[in-house]
């Protein structure tokens, strides 16, 4: 199907790996033209060249902490220089680090903060003026199930990405008029470095292998295999195409099944 994607230009948060190279990379199949950022720039340059090669869309990579407003404005502001505008944002960034509530101190509350939800307001307020102007946009926000159902041992995740499905409930009626859409997705098990170092902290704390660990969730997953990247990417290029016009203010979930949620 072709999703007429062709020219338009999207902003990637998090990019280099996981989640967000896989939209990144679908999206540029599509044909969309793609900023991607990450902190770490071997990784970030090494899924630049990747998706160049395999597609027929431009790429800029841009070095970037998200959790710092200095490094949001230079991701905006270097893709409006190279490419004149956005027509897709997608807020993507590492979830913060596993523990309960007294493992944390007020700075590791700060620092989550910054990365999780403060991102996600920051570039919003900086985007969203360039979608008014141009009357269209798409914002997707990657979050977590831990958004619709609490998970033991991530109380910090818990907690702060709750605050992105009120962000977006709140715009979706702000922005419709514009034809601006703004939706959530909740992506399960996914083989990325983020689940590997849950994984790897609960291995340290029960004292069993990786590898066990590995196969029991998967062997508990109700798809039986991790979903891949490139999934959650298909998702992300509907929801960017005017086919996903009307859907605004939603929470979807991808999961194989995984969540107990009835919403």
């Amino acid at each position: 199907m072709d999703l007429k994607l062709k020219n338009k230009v999207a902003l990637i948060g998090g990019a280099s790996r996981g989640l967000g190279r896989g939209c990144a990379l679908q999206l540029a199949k599509e044909g969309v033209n793609v900023a991607i950022c990450s902190r770490k720039v071997g990784p970030l340059k090494e899924t630049s060249n990747y998706i160049e090669s395999h597609t027929d869309s431009s790429v800029i990579a841009i070095p970037a902490d998200l959790s710092k407003a200095f490094d949001i404005q230079k991701a905006v502001e270097k893709t409006i220089n190279e490419f004149d505008k956005i027509d897709i944002l997608v807020n993507n960034s590492g979830g913060p680090i596993p523990g309960t509530f007294f493992d944390f101190s007020d700075d590791d509350w700060k620092y989550s903060f910054d990365l999780i939800l403060l991102y996600v307001i920051r570039m919003c307020r900086l985007v969203i003026p360039y979608m008014v102007n141009q009357r269209s946009g798409r914002i997707i926000n990657i979050t977590s199930l831990t958004a619709k159902e609490p998970a033991d041992n991530l109380i910090l995740s818990n907690v702060l990405r709750v605050g992105i499905l009120g962000l977006t409930k709140s715009l979706s009626k702000e922005l419709i008029a514009d034809n601006i859409t703004i939706n959530n997705i909740c992506p399960g098990a996914f083989k990325t470095d983020r689940v590997m170092e849950l994984i790897l902290d609960q291995s340290k704390k029960t004292n069993k292998s990786i590898e066990e660990l590995e196969m029991n969730l998967i062997s508990n997953l109700p798809l039986k295999r991790y979903q891949t990247p490139e999934e959650l990417g298909d998702l992300v290029a509907f929801l960017a195409s005017d086919l996903a016009s009307g859907i605004t203010g939603t929470t979807i979930t991808i999961d194989g099944g995984i969540s107990r949620c009835i919403f």
